[in-house]
């Protein structure tokens, strides 16, 4: 950190005037907009183009008669909806390939209906002109989209109250994450918090420029053209600044929490920089709200077991030699786990690893670990070895989506060391689970606690929606043997 005997931009500064920038929720009005936009004019060239090919002549009659194919507009809008999560959006390479899945979408859905309709109803030259045109008019809206939106006059303002290991956090987290906003300063909340700030001297953390406590947070706000401000200090030393921050409300700044906005744009909780009382706020509140989806969620279950429960009797008599061949008996591998509240039950897996891996205790499964045998890695790698679960969730111990149920040895030993690490025990462990789909096994306490970051996001955002989503990822891991 550095003085800056320079202050900060004057209250006559054009800054001041500087538009506060679109929120998240209009960003996403803008891109679905666009979307439609870029589908429909799809949908029109194409019928276009086709007209030109088969000598159709191309009026109105002609294109009232094949209205029809406009269906496939709302297809492929529901289909790029993961690229408009604006973190996604101005990102050109996961556009890319959020654009590539859309496009799978609509081809099969093409051959799924091809079967069982005529071939002059769906010809597939004006099929192939309505995927070609719709990717390509669509990469070229959301290129423009991302050149528009990724420039400093329109990046949204924000303001980051605190200046400790939180609000660090928060401006890495943006730097990376959310290229359409850009951190002015951060808010010093306490005298020697960082060097010796003031209202007239200030410092630097990260580059960005540091307010002194003496300064007015409402007033640097109007100075700096300020769209938001992001609370990520202490209570107490939030309470000290609770009049301006009020006042800033009042002017239409949005005040936020920190917690809040790395939720949003990690889909994870950060376990580091929350509350020691959010699991009993925040979280109890997130799950008594979705309470009234339990027995959904039961029958969801119970429907996916019974499938998995099938796949399990195909796979069984396989798989079963294959381990016999290889390592003898047991097949299956049963292992004693914590549930829901804590409660034990053994959970049933197919073997992966020689007999007797563990004569020297319990530890966690490393990468090439010597105990997987030849079979038990490409099982591994396949997921199959947890397709025995089934039998769990059917008896009520697991959910097909949750956190991954653990071993009541590791768990005393990680809630030791990581806030809030048994609060994942507030519903049923899943077969999969929101950290499974976006982390490998954990083998260290950084990954455990990474992990955990997820499995309470899922905890607290959970819907059935988000479980078929959850599901669709681990079917994809299983097909590329993405497991470890």
């Amino acid at each position: 950190m550095s003085e800056l005997p320079v202050p900060m931009t004057s209250p006559t500064s054009p800054s001041a005037a500087r538009s506060a920038g679109l929120q998240v929720s209009e960003h996403r009005l803008v891109l679905l907009a666009g979307d439609l936009a870029m589908g429909f004019t799809a949908i029109l060239v194409s019928l276009w183009t086709w007209s030109i090919t088969a000598g159709y002549p191309f009026d109105a009659g002609f294109v009232a008669s094949r209205a029809w194919w406009m269906l496939v507009v709302p297809v492929w809008a529901t289909a790029l909806a993961p690229t408009r999560e604006v973190q996604n959006a101005l990102s050109l390479e996961r556009t890319r390939r959020g654009m590539a899945g859309a496009a799978g979408v609509l081809l099969v859905v093409y051959l799924a209906l091809y079967f069982y309709v005529s071939p002059d109803t769906l010809p597939r030259l004006m099929a192939l002109y309505v995927l070609w045109e719709s990717v390509l008019l669509t990469s070229a809206w959301r290129v423009a989209y991302v050149f528009a939106f990724t420039r400093p006059g329109t990046r949204r303002r924000v303001l980051i109250v605190g200046t400790g290991e939180g609000a660090l956090t928060m401006a890495r987290t943006i730097a990376h994450h959310a290229p359409h906003l850009s951190v002015v300063a951060f808010a010093n909340t306490e005298v020697g918090d960082v060097g010796s700030a003031t209202a007239t001297s200030h410092v630097e953390l990260d580059g960005i420029p540091v307010l002194g406590p003496a300064d007015s947070i409402d007033a640097a706000v109007a100075r700096e053209g300020i769209a938001e401000v992001i609370l990520a200090s202490d209570n107490a030393s939030a309470a000290a600044r609770l009049p301006a921050l009020l006042r800033c409300q009042e002017r239409g700044v949005d005040v936020v929490p920190m917690s809040t906005l790395y939720e949003q744009f990690l889909r994870r909780v950060p376990v580091g920089h929350i509350a020691p009382d959010w699991p009993f706020t925040l979280l109890a509140e997130a799950v008594r709200a979705r309470d009234a989806s339990r027995l959904a969620k039961r029958l969801f279950d119970i429907a996916g077991a019974l499938v998995g429960l099938v796949a399990l009797i195909v796979a069984l008599p396989i798989v079963g030699l294959l381990t016999l061949i290889e390592s003898g008996r047991p097949i299956f591998y049963r292992q004693m786990r914590s549930g829901a509240g804590g409660a034990s039950f053994r959970v049933l897996k197919l073997r992966t690893m020689r007999a007797n891996a563990e004569t020297d205790g319990p530890r966690w499964a490393e990468p090439g670990d010597a105990r997987v045998t030849a079979v038990g890695r490409l099982l591994r790698r396949s997921r199959l070895d947890e397709l025995p679960q089934v039998i769990n969730i059917l008896c009520g111990d697991m959910s097909l989506v949750g956190p991954r149920p653990e071993r009541p040895e590791f768990i005393a030993d990680l809630e030791r060391q990581i806030p809030l690490y048994r609060a994942r025990l507030m519903m049923r462990p899943g077969l999969t689970g929101w950290a499974q789909v976006n982390l490998p096994y954990a083998d260290s306490l950084d990954e455990a606690r990474l992990k955990l970051e997820y499995d309470l996001y899922y905890i607290k955002h959970r819907t059935l929606g988000f479980d078929v989503w959850i599901i669709l990822r681990t079917l994809a891991t299983i097909l590329r043997f993405g497991g470890r």
